[in-house]
């Protein structure tokens, strides 16, 4: 009748009904039917066994079909109930009904009406457990939907052990990353109950369960049988390999524990695919950090040629940065929003590259006309590093570092809070380092001085707001021009890469 076996489970203290039904269903194929005329026995096996359908009486006397009904719910949540009863009453059909019961039937009956209903019952239970496999795919698809969006790779790898546990009731599972260096498994994350110490230990790769020269390139499993409680329970240990380019990069370990059955291999396929996506996304990060490292090692090779052609400004974006970090601290910036500062504060003078060495140099005062070409560099600073996508939060900084609060600033005359927060705080912290540095027309000046110029053009000039916190951050000890002066000569800048 059905493709795999189902387990039937009969109860009437009337012997002979019993040997009826198992004669009736004896045409059935795939079936496993077990009988019993002692309520309480039926119970201990229930508990104990898998069980797909139960046809029990209701009235067995110190036991009613009721407390079966609610006895199989709890150990078989998807089980089909079907109750016999001689007195049927509209109030009893409601209770069955009620408390989950699938149906009833009315003794005597017929066998074909037996059949049919038994029949009915395991069809439904059938389409309820294909729909919580394609629940189970859905939540797949969703994975590989986040895979296509760009999903960073530390989230990706939370909800692929999530998902894992949610298709598997009962599992937990935990991701660990190889590290290069030391070539030891080191825990990413981790989802499910694992309170049971081994367990947890299992999952962290911290245990003796798997043999240390066992190839870990293959799927390892471990079956056995424990007791919870008092409750005889079986549990599962498996440990997916991550494979990428023919090497391992990781594992995901899975432990499955249930009352009846180890994890089965559609289980163990449907984890498969979860893996193989765990890997991808490994490899994804692998290969995006290398295009990141070779387009930083690029722009490193020009922020530091500017810098090298410049000899009066040499060391100026690291102290723009060591200024620019103090202010933003104190603004409460974000983790991402500094690493952000980092590399916008060095790449701001990136457009420099395409001034002339004439101008960049000059001894004295620039012309109109030489000013205009230093004008241009905040725009051809954009242009360098446009379609580059990791670096676009460093945008605000090299187009708005020259904008002025009042309107009167370059290149797009932007006022106000127009203005990108990046380009506002740079402006003061470039203008403060500016002004403290030999510049190719005049020696350093001292820092007064330069406190005295952000007062003067606060809110003309500069963010009144900005200028207050640097004065302030000044004033409480935490700009120290020496520590700031470190910079002055450095030409080898490290950049945090944005995540």
């Amino acid at each position: 009748m059905l493709n795999d076996t189902k387990h039937i489970v009969v109860i009437d203290d009337e012997k002979y009904i019993c040997n009826i039904i198992a004669e009736a269903l004896s045409e059935f194929d795939d079936y496993q039917l077990q009988k019993f005329s002692n309520p309480a026995d039926a119970m201990d096996y229930i508990s104990a066994n898998s069980v797909d359908l139960v046809l029990t009486d209701l009235v067995m006397g110190d036991y009613s079909g009721v407390q079966i009904l609610e006895h199989v719910l709890k150990f078989h949540s998807d089980a089909v109930v079907i109750l016999m009863t001689g007195y049927p009453t509209v109030k009893t059909a409601i209770s069955v009904l009620k408390k989950g019961g699938y149906d009833y039937l009315i003794k005597p009956f017929k066998l074909d009406d037996l059949k049919s209903t038994i029949k009915r019952g395991l069809d439904n239970q059938q389409i309820k457990r294909e729909n919580v496999e394609l629940r189970s795919q859905l939540e797949l698809m969703t994975v590989a939907d986040e895979i296509s969006r760009g999903v960073k790779m530390p989230q990706l790898l939370n909800l692929i052990v999530n998902t894992a546990v949610s298709v598997l009731p009962g599992s937990s599972a935990a991701i660990l990353l190889k590290a290069k260096k030391s070539g030891h498994f080191r825990l990413k994350c981790m989802a499910g109950s694992y309170g049971n110490t081994s367990i947890e230990k299992f999952l962290r790769g911290e245990d003796n369960k798997r043999q240390k020269e066992s190839d870990f390139k293959q799927l390892w499993s471990l079956d056995e049988e424990i007791k919870e409680d008092g409750i005889e329970l079986k549990r599962s240990y498996i440990s997916y390999p991550l494979i990428s380019r023919d090497e391992i990069v990781g594992m995901m370990n899975l432990v499955y524990t249930g009352p009846f059955s180890y994890i089965s291999p559609g289980q163990k396929r449907m984890i498969s695919l979860l893996v193989s996506y765990a890997a991808n996304a490994v490899e994804s990060n692998f290969l995006d950090k290398n295009l990141r490292n070779s387009y930083f090692q690029t722009i490193k090779t020009l922020a530091n040629a500017v810098e090298a052609r410049d000899r009066y400004t040499a060391g100026h974006t690291d102290r723009v940065y060591r200024l620019a970090r103090i202010i933003a601290g104190e603004m409460g910036w974000s983790t991402t929003k500094l690493a952000e500062l980092r590399t916008g504060c060095i790449l701001h003078d990136i457009g420099k590259i395409g001034v002339p060495d004439s101008v960049l140099n000059k001894p004295d005062r620039l012309t109109d006309f030489e000013r205009n070409i230093m004008m241009k560099h905040p725009e051809l600073g954009v242009k360098i590093l446009h379609g580059i996508p990791f670096l676009k939060p460093a945008m605000p900084y090299i187009i708005a570092h020259h904008e002025m609060y009042d309107g009167s600033g370059y290149p797009h005359g932007l006022k106000g809070e127009d203005i990108p927060i990046e380009g506002r705080l740079l402006a003061v912290v470039d203008t403060y380092d500016a002004i403290t540095s030999d510049r190719p027309y005049r020696d350093r000046r001292d820092p007064q001085i330069a406190l005295d110029e952000l007062k003067k053009f606060r809110g003309t000039q500069f963010d009144p707001e900005i200028v207050d916190i640097f004065l302030k951050a000044f004033d409480d000890g935490l700009i120290k021009q020496d520590v700031i002066s470190r910079g002055q000569s450095s030409l080898k800048m490290k950049m945090l890469m944005p995540t």
